[in-house]
């Protein structure tokens, strides 16, 4: 049964040779089934973008038509993919000039755009778009923009307030029928401590009355502690001093040092007081009353002359 349906049938068709029908302009499967009934194989190719041309449709093929092919040979289609469609990238947060070059790349371009104030972004940088990112537009499509003009400006001039204290600054912005907005604290070395390091909006430029003002403020690092163990307890000692200007605090350190014992003077410093020893050592000797008269019988029986 096998050699009779599948092996004498393929073996008697290898060698039979066929011309190739043109499918060009027929959709997918259409092509595909006349070439099947034509005793070849259709395959699907590329895809090949082409607005005159409906998606699915064969634009071309390989072989071409009216080629003499072996039986079942297979024939690549390309099909057609419509017109290209471009996505549209996110454009909030740059500068209209980066937008313009962003859509440039992806065959699109920048409407006629529109300017509003924001608080959130400065002066020229897109804070909206009419196309959502991610969405399919034709090549060339043009894409509506609004464009940040800055924060609304009002008639009160915003004060210099770099290189003041902070409790100073806020006093100028209270003169000023402003107030504090953010307060961004880092370090630096070009101004005080909890002096102002930079101001937004900036000095001289237009506020309206409350508007807030934010400030960057220096702050000091904090040192690290080092623990150091001692006989009585833990003690807490900065691993970095700094020097007073005139080096008074290295001299205190050094005195403190040379007066302060240390154990091994205490072990070696007895605290015995000298006058308790003389004490222990005399011995008051008080005469008896036998004593006495054994004194006088040697007095009595002294020497005669």
């Amino acid at each position: 049964m096998l050699m009779n349906f599948v092996v004498m049938p393929w073996y008697v068709r290898h060698d039979t040779l066929v011309k190739v029908p043109s499918v060009v302009g027929l959709s997918f499967e259409d092509a595909k089934k006349q070439l099947d009934d034509a005793g070849l194989e259709g395959m699907q190719g590329d895809i090949r973008y082409d607005p005159t041309k409906p998606i699915g449709t064969v634009v071309d093929q390989n072989p071409p038509s009216d080629l003499i092919v072996k039986d079942g040979r297979r024939i690549y289609l390309i099909i057609s993919g419509g017109e290209q469609l471009y996505d549209v990238p996110n454009l909030v947060g740059r500068t209209l000039r980066e937008a313009k070059f962003v859509l440039g790349q992806r065959n699109l371009e920048v409407q006629e755009v529109e300017y509003k104030n924001s608080v959130q972004y400065p002066g020229g940088i897109v804070l909206a778009q009419v196309e959502n990112a991610g969405s399919k537009v034709k090549k060339g499509t043009k894409i509506g923009l609004i464009i940040s003009s800055g924060m609304e400006s009002g008639d009160i001039k915003v004060p210099d307030l770099t290189g003041k204290n902070i409790e100073e600054a806020k006093k100028l912005l209270q003169a000023s029928k402003l107030t504090v907005g953010k307060i961004n604290y880092q370090p630096s070395v070009n101004v005080p401590i909890n002096a102002v390091i930079d101001q937004y909006p900036k000095f001289n430029t237009l506020a309206k009355e409350n508007q807030k003002i934010d400030l960057f403020v220096n702050r000091e690092v904090k040192k690290k502690l080092v623990i150091e163990g001692e006989e009585d307890g833990l003690k807490e000692k900065e691993e970095k001093i700094e020097e007073k200007d005139n080096g008074e605090f290295k001299d205190e350190i050094k005195k403190d040092q040379k007066t302060k014992p240390t154990d091994k003077d205490k072990k070696e410093d007895p605290k015995v007081k000298p006058q308790d020893k003389d004490k222990k050592e005399e011995k008051k000797v008080t005469p008896t009353p036998k004593d006495k008269k054994e004194g006088e019988k040697k007095n009595e029986g002294g020497t005669k002359f």
